[in-house]
């Protein structure tokens, strides 16, 4: 009954959204919009531009055409543009990716468009990259860089993200990390570590925004999302959203659900601007149980904070700027029963101090506070920045400088980025360059230094290298690359094996290869395949591939405004057999590979969405233990709209 009800508001909404959207502007189809993306959802001088176009084509009807409709005329659209445009809010520094078909940088509705539930599914695109899922959306997940569950950092605004959880053994819980509230989210792979910029959704319009999305599908699972966003006549913003859904994965698993919840006020005239943004994730998620042991996870209630006002003056991305930010954290979780020696009881670490999770109580709060003042310069080619990031917890303040410093010239871009001691007491410098001899060659490369500030030992200051070429074919690259890196000790993921261990490892090499790009009219390529050079490391597979085959068309030349959008996509994903330390052992997890397919159709601001994961019904895990859910679809529509 409630799925029939569910499908009813889809098909409403739909309908909806055909009779009320606006057309937008003309675009060609090019190997850059061709990538996931629908449309802009956050574009809003195109709205303006599409209805004073709107405007201009009625009024220059030809005889015994339609009979035009009376409405404001153009010079009385084109003073509401200027009227309704507000400065923008300040936004954090993002780097410069010098990737030719910005692979690793997703904006807009091409968020909700790639079909991702959690980050871990964006950073399934990047080599290098292995992502680790305890089951379905509620469950945790997480990703490892080169084996190394610390070597992939997220920020958020320019505020770093570092779980407050003491069970999770410093890993950074994705499943924890709404998707809906951002408006950017740039991947920037350095030669030590990944680096994940999340941009959240600002408004610039005195026009309200209002957007709802209703999806369901198997496992029972239900989801509702809703925004509202407003600038008003002196400059003043106002964003609301909510999201909620619920899902019960399998019969081995209790329900789990979460709601998520996001506001902004804020104010920006010319160059200035402040804001203040608050972000609340409220889970519950059932009991897992583990088909190896027999132990699970037990039942969790979570509720995870993330807010910071900021202050802005002038654009991290033309001219002087200058940004303070105060943010807080605060988590607050209990288990059931208050039992925290089961299934996550082991060691974790709490700003990078080792704490024993079994002495945790059941119900606690924890929290930090994280104070940044940055500044730079970006004008002729060159960008400069500098920052110092103040954290506080648990009485113990930790001040960590950074510097960036890069240029993007015609041919040649080169970044040079260091980091004081930072939370996990490790501090890095790093450089990248990427050149251009030939419009259709490319060359790139970084190297890195790391040194944890705890160890005297020299040999635990790693090297890190990656070199790249690659080679345009029409509208396709092929890259052909290598990654080092020396000899470390590797972080546990422990998000769900309490027992898995930290383990040293000597250095390790790895080769990838990929292909981007358009193959042919409207039928697009993305694929990558890995090697290391050694069969046993841990917490990565020696071989890992994935590829992507989808058309991608507008239909431009029968829908000239741009009012239709049609995407069908098909995903492959191969590991080979990992290894995992477990208490005092070693388990071989065997290798898989699944098959998922994506179709999205857009008319006017309304998108029809369909899923099916693990098509082959393959039975797998990414962790030792926890069954990864089987066939399943998932499916809606969302809705957007300017009134």
């Amino acid at each position: 009954m409630i799925r029939s009800l569910v499908r009813s508001a889809g098909l409403g909404l739909l309908v909806g959204a055909v009779l009320h959207g606006s057309a937008l502007a003309q675009s060609r189809d090019t190997v850059r919009t061709a990538r996931d993306t629908v449309h802009a959802a956050h574009d809003t001088s195109r709205a303006v531009r599409d209805t004073i176009r709107a405007a201009r084509d009625t009024s220059s009807a030809k005889p015994g055409g339609l009979v035009p409709v009376p409405g404001p005329d153009t010079a009385a659209l084109a003073a509401q543009k200027r009227d309704t445009i507000k400065a923008p809010l300040a936004h954090a520094e993002s780097p410069v990716l010098a990737d030719p078909v910005g692979s690793y940088r997703w904006q807009g509705d091409e968020i909700m468009a790639s079909g991702a539930y959690t980050l871990a599914d964006l950073l399934d695109r990047v080599p290098g990259v292995t992502t680790l899922r305890g089951g379905f959306i509620a469950a945790p997940s997480t990703a490892v860089f080169m084996g190394d569950a610390q070597r992939v950092r997220v920020f958020l605004d320019g505020v770093e993200l570092r779980t407050l959880d003491p069970h999770a053994g410093g890993a950074l819980d994705y499943a924890r990390i709404p998707l809906w509230p951002l408006e950017e989210v740039t991947v920037e792979r350095g030669a030590s570590e990944v680096r994940v910029y999340l941009r959240t959704w600002r408004v610039d319009r005195t026009t309200p925004y209002t957007r709802t999305d209703i999806n369901t599908g198997d496992q029972q699972t239900n989801l509702y999302r809703a925004f509202f966003g407003r600038r008003f006549s002196h400059g003043e913003a106002l964003q609301l959203g909510v999201q909620q859904y619920g899902t019960t994965p399998s019969r081995i698993s209790a329900s789990s659900d979460q709601l998520s919840l996001m506001a902004r006020l804020g104010w920006a005239h010319r160059a200035f601007s402040v804001d203040g943004f608050l972000m609340q994730v409220g889970s519950h998620r059932g009991q897992i149980l583990d088909q190896l042991s027999g132990d699970s996870l037990p039942q969790l209630e979570t509720t995870a904070r993330d807010a910071y006002v900021r202050l802005g003056l002038g654009d991290p991305d033309a001219g002087p700027w200058m940004q303070a930010v105060a943010a807080s954290s605060r988590y607050t979780f209990a288990t059931a029963g208050h039992d925290t020696t089961s299934g996550i009881s082991g060691s974790g670490t709490i700003g990078g101090t080792t704490t024993d999770s079994t002495r945790v109580p059941g119900d606690t709060i924890v929290s930090r506070a994280q104070y940044t003042l940055s500044g730079g310069l970006s004008r002729w080619g060159l960008r400069m920045s500098a920052m110092e990031r103040l954290t506080a917890e648990n009485h113990v303040q930790l001040r960590t400088p950074s510097v960036r410093v890069s240029t993007d010239w015609h041919r040649l871009s080169i970044s040079a980025f260091a980091e004081g001691k930072g939370i996990d007491s490790t501090s890095r410098q790093e450089l990248s360059a990427v050149l251009l001899p030939l419009s259709f060659i490319r060359l790139s490369g970084a190297v890195g230094t790391e040194r944890d500030t705890r160890m005297a030992d020299s040999a635990l200051s790693p090297q890190y290298t990656r070199a790249e070429a690659s080679l345009r074919i029409h509208d396709f690259w092929l890259t052909g690359g290598m990654i080092r890196r020396g000899a470390v000790s590797l972080a546990a993921p422990g998000l769900v094996a309490d027992s898995l261990e930290t383990v040293r490892e000597p250095s390790a090499t790895a080769t990838y290869a990929s292909v981007r790009g358009r193959l042919w009219k409207a039928v697009y390529g993305d694929a990558w395949a890995l090697k290391w050079n050694d069969s046993t490391g841990f917490y990565r597979p020696q071989y890992q591939e994935r590829s992507r085959l989808y058309v991608s068309t507008s239909l431009i030349d029968r829908f000239p405004r741009n009012t239709f959008h049609f995407y069908a996509g098909l995903t492959h994903e191969y590991r080979s057999a990992t290894f995992f330390p477990i208490a005092g052992n070693v388990v071989r997890l065997q290798g898989y590979r699944s098959v998922s397919a994506l179709v999205e159709i857009r008319i006017l601001r309304g998108t029809l969405t369909y899923q099916l994961t693990n098509v082959l019904g393959e039975k797998y895990t990414q962790i030792p233990g926890f069954l990864m859910p089987r066939q399943s679809s998932y499916y809606g529509v969302r809705w957007e709209f300017w009134n």
